[in-house]
């Protein structure tokens, strides 16, 4: 800080100077002089203090707001401020006193509202702007009184203040201001304002004696898709062949709101309507208006659901591109399945011209959508020189049933990588169930690869097929992950006979096909698998540990305390927040009392995990425990067992709460014991 400057910040008691300061060209010299005389009576500094809320510099008049704002002004200084509103010839000062009164809030209301009649409509309007920037409900009476002033200025924004301060108890009188005031920027501002307060009904008939003005069409649509209900169908459709674009979207983006909060009756009616317009020129300027890359996210997502409900076939194509955007697909697709078959018909046709990623959409979406229209496509994507046309026809094959296309897609095997390679898996996977025999063969011949990902893929295929003999062969594969994979496909097809091949592999010198070993024993559903499940309990792999209790857990829920108990006073880490997790979901007084003696864990974190399942389930076990709680080192828990206390009933708790408060040292956990005890008193 500049000599001067820091001098300004130590002595201002001049009162000449300070005005002089205040005429400097140094910006920084006049925002330090309005900051020295923070904390000084207002009595004295106020003159200063008012002239810097015009300076030319927003920053000294921000400094000066600051400053009397942090004064805690009285009325008569509030009264003063707002006698700035009146100068017209410095719009920054009449700001600042706007700012400063919003920053005062309810203790300006008084002045405030005796300022609302000012004979100066300037006056009135700065006035009414304030009071919707507080958002007082207070200010509601004379803001309802605003909407009759003469200036419409003051009206308009009485209005749209109204709407920002969302009292619903406004709507009739905004209703009777609306017929009552012709003028259009009023009406566009109450508009505004009743569809941030209405509440879903018919449509009011005071509204309705707009429908038809041009100039209000939009502001009208977007009104009613907040108040309206299905009543309101007859305007928005009206808007759907609007000559304004903008009206055209807000009645499309209202009708869709109806639409989705409307209940079951209703809506079937309102879809019943949109389904008539099925081959009309609404449905062209709808897609003329489907626009998947706009801002407009409301609108694109209306445009792609009403699209759907129509049913039009000709909306195939706009709505495939919007299947092809992210944002839009899932919604993209449920429209596209309601145009059926023909719709699909329409994607057919133009296949031949798309480029390779619309068809490969159309692919995909004939496998999704179940059209039978399209198989051959399919078959011949299957050979398209694009490996996107391909891997999407592979996807779309496996879920069309195609079994005839088996010897083409394993064919694709060779050339695959190991997204694609996956694709095929799956496939087969599921032509495995139409026709065994191919996939059979194919996986036998998997087996045999010298590459452990070929290898995995077999596993994957004899899972399909329920081949326990050739699972159990890779079980024991020299890759770890061929492993793993057999194992955990095993432990789904629930084989007695391979419950050997999951215990021997229990005890695989990689943690993770243990892991998946152990994970499959508690699907398998036998109890036999209890013991080695036990013993795994003894891993030196947490995961492995944590992955045995659960298994034991399904397998045999009555006895897993018995099982647990020993474990909490060495478990750590991962296996004991799998123990409280265990604990939590068994719930009863017997299993809260194991969580209870986690409390005394050295890790805070465990700490803190048992005492939220105590809080969820028992407070009283807070209570029983606070002494050692309130003795924790953690603050964190300290904070959090005296904000649990003060939610109990009765006075045991305030004692302890009270007592606790004499040996608190942080200075955090202490104001709010204070704060707690205060407010319980």
């Amino acid at each position: 800080m500049p000599p001067l400057i820091f001098a300004w910040s130590l002595f201002v008691d001049n009162r000449e100077d300070i005005r002089n300061a205040l005429k400097s060209a140094d910006e920084e010299l006049r925002r330090a002089v309005i900051d020295s005389l923070r904390g000084k009576d207002l009595g004295d500094v106020g003159e200063f203090v008012f002239t810097a809320m015009g300076d030319g510099s927003w920053r000294v008049r921000k400094e000066a707001v600051n400053v009397f704002v942090a004064a805690e002004p009285s009325g008569h200084f509030i009264a003063e401020l707002l006698e700035l509103l009146r100068d017209e010839g410095n719009a920054g000062l009449r700001n600042s006193a706007a700012e400063a009164i919003v920053m005062l809030g309810e203790r300006a209301a008084l002045q405030l509202k005796k300022l609302a009649g000012d004979p100066d409509a300037g006056v009135r309007k700065f006035v009414v702007d304030v009071m919707g920037g507080i958002g007082g409900v207070e200010f509601i009476p004379v803001l309802l009184a605003a909407l009759h002033d003469s200036d419409v200025n003051v009206s308009a924004a009485a209005a749209e203040h109204l709407g920002t301060i969302g009292d619903a108890g406004v709507v009739p009188e905004l209703l009777a201001a609306i017929a009552a005031n012709e003028n259009a920027f009023f009406r566009f501002s109450v508009l505004s304002a009743l569809g941030k307060l209405g509440t879903p009904g018919p449509v009011p008939e005071e509204i309705k004696k707009l429908v038809g003005q041009d100039i209000f069409s939009k502001v009208l649509y977007d009104c009613l898709g907040s108040i309206g209900d299905h009543t309101a169908a007859p305007i928005l459709l009206e808007g759907f062949l609007s000559s304004q674009k903008s009206a055209r979207c807000a009645a499309v983006k209202a009708f869709n709101r109806i639409l989705l909060r409307s209940g079951a009756m209703e809506r079937q009616q309102l879809q019943g309507v949109m389904r008539r317009l099925s081959g009309g020129e609404v449905v062209l300027a709808f897609m003329e208006l489907l626009e998947v890359e706009g801002h407009d996210t409301a609108l694109a997502e209306a445009v792609t659901n009403l699209l759907g409900v129509i049913g039009d076939p000709r909306a195939a194509v706009p709505l495939l591109a919007a299947y092809l955007t992210e944002r839009l697909s899932s919604l993209a697709l449920n429209a596209l399945s309601a145009l059926g078959p023909a719709g699909m018909d329409t994607l057919r046709e133009i296949y031949p011209r798309a480029d390779e990623k619309v068809c490969g959409a159309i692919c995909t979406l004939f496998g999704k959508l179940g059209y039978p229209g399209g198989d051959d496509l399919i078959r011949n994507a299957l050979r398209n020189p694009s490996p996107l046309v391909r891997r999407s026809a592979v996807q779309a094959a496996g879920q069309r049933g195609l079994s005839d296309c088996i010897p083409e897609i394993i064919g694709l095997l060779e050339e695959a990588d190991d997204g694609f390679s996956g694709a095929i898996v799956s496939c087969l996977q599921l032509l495995a169930q139409k026709d065994s025999h191919p996939v059979r063969t194919v996986a036998r011949q998997l087996a045999d690869s010298e590459q452990p990902q070929r290898r995995r893929d077999a596993a994957l295929l004899f899972a399909a097929l329920r081949d326990g003999d050739y699972l159990s062969r890779l079980a024991k594969d020299e890759d770890p992950s061929v492993r793993q994979t057999s194992v955990a496909a095993i432990g789904k097809l629930h084989i007695p006979s391979l419950q050997g091949v999951l215990q021997i592999a229990l005890v695989d010198e990689t943690p993770e096909v243990r892991m998946v070993a152990a994970e499959a024993l508690g699907e398998s559903g036998n109890a036999d698998a209890l013991e080695p499940l036990r013993l795994a309990l003894r891993d030196d792999d947490s995961r492995v540990q944590c992955a045995a209790l659960k298994s034991m857990t399904r397998l045999e829920p009555l006895a897993i305390l018995d099982v647990i108990k020993p474990l909490l006073p060495t478990a750590g880490g991962l296996l004991m927040i799998t123990c409280l997790e265990v604990l939590e979901s068994l719930g009863g007084n017997a299993a809260l009392d194991l969580v209870e003696a986690v409390l005394d864990n050295e890790d805070e974190e465990l700490v803190i995990l048992a005492f939220n399942i105590l809080s969820r389930h028992d407070k009283e076990r807070i209570l029983r425990n606070a002494e050692r709680l309130f003795a924790h080192h953690h603050a964190g828990i300290r904070y959090d067992t005296a904000a649990t206390l003060a939610g109990l009933p009765g006075q045991r708790p305030r004692a302890v709460l009270k007592n606790a408060l004499k040996n608190e040292g942080n200075n955090l956990v202490r104001d709010l014991m204070k704060r707690l005890l205060k407010g319980g008193a």
